[in-house]
């Protein structure tokens, strides 16, 4: 059996705390995007015109976000973030 796949296994903990780390700085810089104000703000559009995105069929309800309890909109991150690709992009009129 080859034992060079094991030499390395102690700077597993290390990699971990520092990948923790980096999870922590992360989310104290990105917004999260799970409501309506934030994912506003982050696309710097208003309120208003995620209402018009949704109405319009830009932001598509099971893609872009889901209801909880049939009236609170949660938004999914990474579909936020490729809208906001699709918009800079022009895909979005």
């Amino acid at each position: 059996m080859n034992t060079s796949a094991f030499e390395h296994l102690e700077l597993i903990p290390m990699l971990l705390q520092k990948m923790e780390r980096m999870e922590d700085r992360m989310t104290k810089l990105a917004p999260l995007l799970d409501n309506k104000k934030d994912v506003a703000k982050f696309l710097c559009v208003t309120p208003r015109t995620i209402n018009n995105y949704i109405e319009q069929g830009y932001l598509k309800e099971g893609y872009h976000f889901y209801r909880k309890n049939a009236k609170v909109l949660v938004f999914i991150e990474d579909a936020i973030l490729e809208f906001r690709d699709d918009l800079s992009k022009g895909v979005v009129a």
